[in-house]
């Protein structure tokens, strides 16, 4: 089939994926809004994590009032079980765009085409942007079906908020995938070494919270810009989201480069 542009053709290859993770991040989501009365009433969550102590700083330092539901949902969801998802969503897409291409051998089919490499990376970024958004929109209206339906406040606009610095924190950790993955052609380690980041970026960023010694190389993790503002109680910090944006793109400059050097042949 000719290929008319990388762009549809990498949207095609995405909506399965798309589809099943969106659907899993709005399912989750969504139980846990429409859950969230049962559990208030079984446990006192406040309570719990003052019994926490510093634990709790670990694992939603900004938590805010606990007996909310959007205090709720982010001690449950957005302080990192949504950021890991949407994370090894599009570290695991981007770093298939090149290295996968390579290993099942269909890259020169691809490139044979009026292509350019430039072209290629550019139009499979742009799919996968597309693909995290319309994770994040699918989690927001499970979310806001979810709280209507157990007759729980959640506040759009902070929701939005957090869902776009969700997306921004995925696309930045994407574009390291696609980075390491366009300059050495090896999807194994790309995805590796960005777990590993993300892994070591989190804890530096939790730990923080109790360790004051972190607190000089906490501006060096990603997530600090994700979570610092605590967009779920203040909204969209836009310092933070420049710093994640700027990080995406200069990574992604990084990945044009080091693929328009690679010799494919070799």
């Amino acid at each position: 089939m000719l290929l008319r542009s990388v762009f549809t053709k990498t949207i095609r290859d995405l909506r399965w994926p798309t589809f099943w993770v969106a659907l899993g991040c709005g399912l989750m989501t969504g139980y846990f809004a429409i859950l969230f009365p049962t559990y208030s009433k079984i446990l006192n969550m406040n309570d719990l994590l003052a019994k926490m102590g510093p634990m709790a700083k670990i694992f939603g330092s900004s938590v805010g009032d606990a007996s909310t539901l959007i205090g709720f949902l982010h001690f449950e969801l957005f302080s990192m079980m949504l950021p890991a998802g949407m994370i090894a969503f599009a570290a695991g897409m981007a770093s298939g765009f090149t290295a996968g291409e390579e290993s099942r051998g269909t890259i020169d089919v691809l490139l044979s085409y009026p292509v350019s490499r430039r072209r290629l990376i550019l139009e499979k970024s742009l799919a996968i942007l597309i693909a995290c958004i319309v994770v994040a929109v699918v989690t927001g209206v499970f979310a806001v079906v979810g709280a209507a339906l157990s007759a729980s406040e959640l506040p759009v606009g902070p929701l939005s908020a957090a869902l776009a610095l969700v997306v921004v924190l995925g696309l930045a950790f994407g574009a390291i995938a696609l980075a390491i993955s366009a300059a050495t052609g090896n999807r194994g380690v790309s995805i590796g070494i960005t777990v590993a980041l993300m892994i070591a970026m989190y804890l530096i960023d939790a730990l923080a919270n109790i360790v004051d010694g972190l607190n000089t190389i906490r501006p060096l993790s990603l997530f600090k810009y994700y979570s610092g503002h605590d967009p779920l109680r203040y909204g969209l910090d836009l310092g933070d989201t420049a710093v994640l944006a700027a990080v995406t793109a200069v990574f992604l400059v990084i990945a044009l480069v080091g693929f328009e050097r690679r010799d494919l042949a070799a």
